[in-house]
């Protein structure tokens, strides 16, 4: 599945002497790897997770569009986007998430209840929270769980509905050098089966891990390898 943006830019307002607006993205043109691992690094405040959340359909860009296998993503309306993001692309966002009012097992099955066919996905569910090594953490609530037990379930609620598209946005962030290595691995093997993979990261071993590594620094997106 193919996800290209043309010409995307985001402006925020704020008070200023002499401006009443940022462009925390310049005009950018992209295209995402299909059976690959992108990489995009860059410093805090760079624009990396502005376009993060562009890509993944939670943010409308202020210019330009941003096409699904073909489909305007933008042009469509809250609730046919949101059904479309849902099926296709699977989001780890850079804060901790979880519905305080559902246990792990539940919370990750979230997106599959919400859009997604439940046939096998609760077998699915407790195969990544094994993979994630905290399958004994199904029963516990979200508000018990600690920050890097926060990241790994919010992976596997990434992968629920076996999304063609995965980005994640500091998937690593609390976590130990093993387990970044775990979360890592697990990307490369979704690349392998033919998902695009993108992750914005800090971790410099997430460099090991990626096919096609991308810079982005003032809004700009430059392409390294």
């Amino acid at each position: 599945m193919k996800l290209i943006s043309q010409g995307i830019t985001r402006r925020f307002f704020r008070n200023g002497r002499n401006t009443n607006f940022f462009y925390a993205l310049q005009s950018t043109d992209f295209a995402l790897q299909e059976g690959a691992v992108t990489e995009i690094i860059g410093r805090s405040g760079s624009g990396k997770t502005t376009f993060a959340n562009i890509l993944s359909g939670l943010l409308v860009p202020t210019e330009g569009s941003l096409y699904l296998d073909g489909v305007e993503l933008y042009a469509l309306k809250d609730e046919r986007r949101s059904i479309l993001r849902n099926r296709h692309i699977g989001m780890v966002p850079q804060g901790q998430t979880g519905l305080q009012s559902l246990n792990v097992l539940e919370n990750v099955l979230a997106p599959a209840m919400m859009y997604g066919d439940m046939k096998g996905r609760e077998a699915l569910a407790r195969q990544y929270l094994e993979e994630m090594e905290i399958s004994d953490l199904c029963d516990v609530y979200s508000n018990e769980l600690s920050g890097g037990e926060l990241r790994r379930m919010s992976i596997a609620r990434a992968l629920i509905n076996s999304p063609e598209i995965i980005i994640a946005d500091e998937p690593t962030g609390d976590l130990d050098d093993d387990t970044t290595a775990l979360v890592l691995r697990l990307f490369r093997r979704l690349a392998e089966k033919g998902c695009s993979v993108l992750i914005v990261t800090h971790e410099q071993e997430a460099i090991h891990y990626a096919d096609n590594i991308y810079r982005m620094e003032k809004g700009v997106l430059s392409e390294i390898r």
